[in-house]
């Protein structure tokens, strides 16, 4: 347990999902306490009655709702000491021609600008008293092509935000980091495997280590860079992906080696 976490709150969109779950029951086990924001309340409910949490709802693609959610997080909760920005808009695959704009549209609300207003929206409180710690969720498909249109490009936006953030506010005690999982096992891919749209086996052949992340495991991530003992780290990219960005170029060379 991270001592220096006792008692200080923590903020966790998106905590209903599958990686928002997991990285509030690995902030609960360090010592924080923690406020769920989720648009599906009733999920929100369950996750925050296994883990010991609170919640309460929040729409990334609305600006009254996450200003009236950080608000709330400081008056019920307690001065927000930490956020992690789970929430997104996931996608399925597609050729770029075929993209629907209407989801467009919203995948960049709620990704983009929905993440953006999250930071300003609770980094106010922390700028008032001089510290914080930050962490956003951007991908692995913000460093490379994918047929992820919409929604590679907006990871890719979040990154480059993240560091804004990180040196604007880092002489004003806020930290600013940014975690990009790679393929990951959540329930809403899990459902993805099962209705066909993305292959699990073609997923797992493109990394390093021949398996895919869990959850806990970009928890783990979050929360260390949430922690005072990332004190030195602001402005950073750390993929979570069990080394598929590293292994990109094998398959020209016969695929990632098999052990012997």
């Amino acid at each position: 347990m991270i001592a220096s976490s006792q008692a200080r709150v923590a903020a966790v969109t998106g905590g209903a999902g599958g990686i928002g779950e997991a990285c509030v029951a690995r902030l609960k086990r360090d010592g924080w306490k923690v406020a769920i924001l989720d648009r599906n309340m009733d999920l929100a409910r369950q996750v925050a009655e296994r883990q010991g949490a609170v919640a309460r709802e929040m729409d990334l693609a609305d600006a009254t709702s996450i200003a009236e959610a950080a608000a709330w997080v400081e008056a019920e909760v307690g001065p927000c000491s930490a956020l992690a920005c789970v929430a997104a808009h996931l996608e399925n695959p597609h050729p770029p021609e075929s993209q629907d704009f209407e989801e467009w549209d919203a995948i960049v609300r709620t990704n983009l600008t929905g993440t953006f207003r999250t930071l300003t929206g609770f980094g106010k409180a922390m700028l008032e008293r001089g510290a914080g710690s930050i962490v956003t969720i951007g991908s692995i498909t913000a460093f490379n092509s994918s047929p992820l249109q919409a929604y590679g490009p907006t990871k890719a936006g979040i990154i480059n935000m993240s560091r804004n953030f990180a040196v604007s506010w880092g002489r004003q005690g806020i930290r600013v980091n940014c975690v990009c999982p790679g393929p990951t096992r959540t329930p809403a891919v899990e459902a993805s495997y099962a209705r066909g749209e993305r292959d699990p086996g073609t997923m797992i052949a493109q990394t390093a280590l021949g398996r895919l992340v869990e959850p806990a495991q970009v928890a783990n991530a979050v929360a260390f860079l949430l922690s005072d003992e990332a004190g030195a780290i602001t402005g950073i990219e750390l993929p979570v992906d069990s080394g598929t960005l590293a292994a990109q170029l094998w398959h020209l060379y016969g695929g990632v080696p098999q052990p012997s």
